[in-house]
């Protein structure tokens, strides 16, 4: 699946989920950088590609065609059904309305087109967080971002209102009111307790920091995004056509627009089945392809105008265990014992055989190995016979057949996978089944289309699902996304202790404080065997030669106005 990329870099506040064939897929961040042999325990100043240019050498105009894995159908990415990596990418050079940008390290930079200033200081005894936003800054209907933006987005998301079906209260449920300064374009917050990194706050890598303060109410917020709202986005793209019979969302330059104008004249992102996305990359249909199995490596070799481009993905993929499903996955010591079975290493030599590649398997699903917050949280070591003296104290006896059973019941679990017919999907779902039915688990197989992805995780309809989670630089809100009793939480594995630890965290301006109590909180939660990471890995890509500013770059945010064509380049 070409799974529209890791979503452009959140920090802390919101990340993204995605399915596991979108290992196959783009990085859409802008940064500086060569194609390298990377190794992903190194540190991140080798692990971008995006050949940078100026503008001035640029071709001015042309058509940059993207490839995503699907289309909507939630396209609200600040609501828990809404929020994927395609969702963030398409709707990116549309919606840039974000506080901060980021650098390839996660480090902020203020974002000029919408802010003046922002600052947090200490004022009788509570965090005070001012933002001053250009005046020139306006939603495309015309309302003005202003204070009354951040008032709305901050009653939305503090989790107050349980109809709102939020990604995330983290940070927003610490707000205790936000005023208006000495003038409508400055917003004055006052937090409860201290937040920190407090730049996370109203911004994301992907431009979606803020949202119109129409949107403010659950009925909106949940379901008044069946269809795309260009009304309430603001950045150098606006929406030309959203084309579902052809699965094509296009846009071109926005005459409303204040900031720098773009280079492109028209950008497509195009929903393409990973069966067929090389093939299209070929034909002229898009402009970038993943090629980052053996056999898509293979089968792109030849490819016309184009160069290959290498970075680290920022990116958790692995098992997540539905315990809250209609199946044996809701007993904990099923899950356990699964855990057991399953040799990662194995799955990653499957995963990356051919590709040059090499890295341990993470313990972590909020930190990537190279951050100084990284460590290794995982709860059990690999081993069938463990396994088995699992379900075996449990009650669970082996038949005939090797497969366990208990009151009559075989045990047999089912994964849901995405990617019909791609070569790795099966490869790698055929391995991890034989490990299942190795320690006496039956792994019956689940593989669905590329574009049921969204739906499958809306619902939440699978029992087992192979797929992963965007990281970012900065673990602190991460516990509260993945582990807290319900929103979320895709596990559904949230006990009262762990809500307790995630209610007592305490807030600081040290960000290895923060981690610490983050890496307890996930080590605790890890304990319920509901996400189970496998591996981080690369991202290889064929882009269209002298295609700029455009590949990965670890969390450096896309400033899709220098975006283009090198002068001399063939393209569209």
């Amino acid at each position: 699946m070409i799974q529209g990329s890791k979503a452009p870099a959140s920090r802390t506040l919101k990340v993204s989920a995605v399915a596991l064939v979108s290992v196959l897929a783009l990085a859409a961040c802008g940064g500086g950088g060569n194609d390298a042999k990377i190794d992903a325990g190194t540190s991140g100043s080798d692990k971008t590609a995006t050949n940078p240019q100026p503008v001035d050498k640029l071709d001015q105009g042309g058509t940059l065609q993207i490839p995503v894995g699907g289309i909507g159908p939630d396209y609200n990415r600040f609501s828990a059904n809404g929020n994927s990596s395609d969702n963030a990418n398409m709707q990116s050079p549309m919606y840039q309305a974000t506080v901060f940008n980021y650098k390839a390290d996660g480090s902020p930079v203020l974002n000029k087109d919408f802010m003046e200033d922002a600052k947090s200081e200490m004022k009788d005894g509570k965090q005070v967080i001012t933002y001053t936003f250009n005046p020139k800054a306006k939603w495309n209907d015309g309302t003005p971002i202003d204070w009354k933006t951040l008032k709305n987005q901050a009653e939305v998301l503090s989790g107050k209102n349980k109809d709102y079906a939020l990604v995330s209260s983290a940070g927003y449920e610490d707000i205790e009111k936000v005023e208006k300064g000495d003038k409508d374009n400055v917003a004055v917050v006052t937090m409860k307790k201290e937040f920190y990194p407090w730049e996370d706050l109203f911004s994301d890598g992907s431009g979606e920091g803020m949202f119109h303060p129409a949107i403010n109410t659950p009925d909106i917020f949940n379901k008044g995004f069946n269809k795309l709202h260009p009304e309430w986005m603001a950045g150098p793209f606006k929406l030309e056509k959203n084309d579902s019979a052809a699965k094509t969302v296009s846009m071109v330059p926005n005459d409303k627009w204040w900031g720098e104008k773009p280079v492109l004249n028209k950008i497509i992102f195009r929903a393409i089945d990973s069966t067929a996305n090389i093939a299209a990359f070929k034909n002229g249909e898009v402009d970038a392809v993943a090629i980052s199995t053996e056999a898509r490596y293979k089968q792109a070799a030849g490819a016309a105008n184009a160069e290959e481009r290498r970075g680290q993905r920022l990116s958790v993929f692995g098992l997540v265990f539905n315990a809250k499903s209609d199946s044996l996955v809701k007993d904990p010591v099923i899950r356990k014992a699964m855990w057991q079975a399953t040799n990662r290493e194995q799955m990653r030599d499957v995963r990356y055989k051919g590709l040059d590649w090499k890295e341990d398997a993470p313990g972590s699903w909020m930190s990537m190995p190279f951050s100084p917050y990284y460590e290794n949280n995982y709860p059990v070591q690999t081993s069938v016979e463990e396994s088995n003296k699992t379900l075996e104290a449990a009650g669970w006896k082996k038949g005939s057949d090797g497969i366990y059973a208990k009151d009559g019941k075989r045990l047999t679990v089912t994964l849901t996978d995405f990617g019909q017919g791609d070569p790795m999907t099966t490869a790698l779902d055929q391995t991890i089944q034989a490990q299942m039915k190795n320690a006496g688990i039956e792994l019956k197989l689940d593989v669905r289309g590329d574009s049921q992805f969204n739906d499958t995780m809306a619902k939440r309809n699978f029992q087992v699902i192979m797929m992963g989670y965007t990281v970012g630089s900065d673990p602190t809100s991460a516990p509260k996304q993945y582990y807290k009793s319900g929103g979320e939480n895709m596990s559904g594995t949230g006990t009262a202790e762990i809500d307790k630890m995630i209610a007592d965290f305490k807030m600081s301006d040290d960000a290895s404080a923060r981690a610490k109590q983050a890496n307890a909180i996930e080590k605790k939660a890890m304990e319920q065997y509901g996400m189970l990471p496998m591996w981080n890995g690369p991202i290889i890509s064929l882009y269209r030669k002298g295609l700029a500013n455009y590949g990965p770059s670890l969390y450096q945010s896309i400033d899709w106005t220098k975006v283009g064509f090198e002068k001399g380049s063939t393209h569209k």
